[in-house]
């Protein structure tokens, strides 16, 4: 079996601002999003937490174009944006190897951007390797590494490490810390683990009922540790046990 190439430089990315004016989304009758307006600046990192039901994933979902909204949603300047999404679920296609899922949409000769990937994520050897060979974490590593391969201008991560175990789930937060900082990419978090959300963004919004009740800036240095954090937490449960 060929090695994987090594390959310099991160896979970096411009990230892109995101412009949110009176927006509004609904499942028929039900509103989900109420005249929500938002601002995000280019390679901001931004948490949505709350209570289920309160419009994260659905307000993840209409930056990605997935769900029709009304009202101004621009993100970027006009020109094309890359965008990608990291479900829970890791949805790899099960009949193809590591390096082949995370390659999948890149031109061939992209293949080593692939690679790269896989190395960058702690997977180099792994390649050749199928889902069903890889544990819980390592199938997360490859669909995180499927998405920066791409290098996208906005990473959108619904709930990504939800699955996992507490002790995978701190690998995998110190791993994204680093390279999201090494990627600069824009980058909105759905999580329900508020230590995750103070960990990992720069910038918590907590949303219930469709709207924007608390919006919390976190000026602490990466990486961060649980007891940088604390008292910021503690702040955060009481407002969402006052939505409750």
């Amino acid at each position: 079996m060929t090695a994987a190439p090594v390959l310099s430089g991160p896979l970096t990315a411009a990230g892109v601002a995101i412009d949110l004016r009176d927006l509004s989304a609904a499942y028929g009758e039900r509103v989900i999003l109420r005249d929500l307006t938002l601002s995000v600046a280019p390679g901001e990192r931004v948490a949505l937490v709350g209570a289920s039901g309160g419009g994260k994933t659905t307000l993840l979902r209409a930056l990605a174009g997935l769900t029709p909204t009304k009202g101004t949603l621009r993100v970027g300047t006009g020109a094309p944006v890359r965008t990608r999404v990291m479900f829970q679920e890791d949805r790899l296609l099960p009949w193809l190897g590591a390096l082949d899922n995370v390659a999948l949409g890149l031109p061939r000769p992209d293949r080593f951007r692939a690679a790269r990937a896989l190395q960058d994520v702690g997977l180099a050897g792994r390649e050749r390797a199928y889902p069903h060979e890889l544990s819980g974490g390592q199938r997360q590593r490859v669909a995180l590494a499927r998405a920066l391969a791409h290098r996208p201008d906005l990473l959108l991560l619904d709930e990504p490490f939800g699955a996992l175990d507490a002790l995978t789930r701190a690998d995998m937060h110190a791993l994204l810390g680093t390279l999201l900082t090494d990627t600069g990419a824009t980058t909105l978090l759905v999580t329900h683990d508020l230590e995750e959300a103070l960990k990992l963004t720069d910038r918590v919004l907590l949303l219930a009922d469709g709207r924007i009740l608390e919006d919390l800036r976190v000026a602490l240095p990466h990486p961060r540790r649980r007891t940088d954090v604390e008292d910021l937490r503690a702040r955060l449960e009481e407002q969402l046990h006052g939505c409750s």
